[in-house]
């Protein structure tokens, strides 16, 4: 089956995301906040088969979630199929006790995955207890979306905090910024080697 799916990600950064999973022979990954599936299928297309993904995102009302449910179901199918992977979408809260217990029922402790790549609710708050509850589950590499937000001073919609956790880290960690968009407006990718 080929399919398309919707992805916020500027492609050429999640390519190169791509490419560091792939060099880093990353089985097995976590994604919080998985919209249609786009970023989810890009990566796990560099997997090998027998490998495992688990898609974490939020279930919401009315017919545009429907849509995103259904784009994100088809991707879990289709990875299933070529590449061969085991795949599980969790709906909730990531945030929530209830989720990250989800996840750990899959069998996962920490360490359990390759890679962890955190693009949900990107307050300040939100995205810090992502990094919390689902960092460690990383034996390599955790990634984040939206590390270089930024809009205009006339700009009046919610805001993107990832940045303000992004410049913490990364001085903690051997970390790679991927600000690929042509367009100068990039929100990036930020990378960092956990292990």
């Amino acid at each position: 089956m080929t399919i398309s799916p919707a992805m916020l990600q500027d492609k050429a950064e999640i390519s190169r995301l791509a490419s560091i999973f792939k060099a880093e022979g990353v089985s097995s990954f976590l994604e919080i906040g998985s919209n249609h599936g786009g970023s989810l299928w890009t990566l796990g297309q560099v997997l090998p088969a027998g490998g495992r993904v688990v898609a974490v995102d939020i279930p919401e009302k009315g017919e545009v979630f429907e849509m995103r449910k259904a784009s994100l179901l088809e991707v879990a199918a289709d990875l299933r199929v070529h590449p061969g992977l085991d795949v599980h979408v969790i709906y909730g809260d990531s945030t929530h006790p209830d989720t990250l217990a989800k996840v750990e029922l899959l069998g996962f402790s920490e360490g359990m995955f390759d890679a962890v790549f955190i693009d949900a609710d990107h307050s300040l708050p939100s995205v810090t207890k992502d990094w919390e509850n689902y960092g460690r589950l990383a034996k390599k590499l955790v990634a984040f979306h939206d590390i270089a937000w930024w809009r205009e001073l006339t700009f009046t919609g919610k805001g993107i905090e990832v940045p303000l956790l992004w410049a913490g880290l990364k001085e903690r960690y051997r970390h790679e910024e991927i600000k690929l968009c042509p367009t100068g407006r990039n929100n990036g990718i930020g990378v960092l080697w956990v292990a």
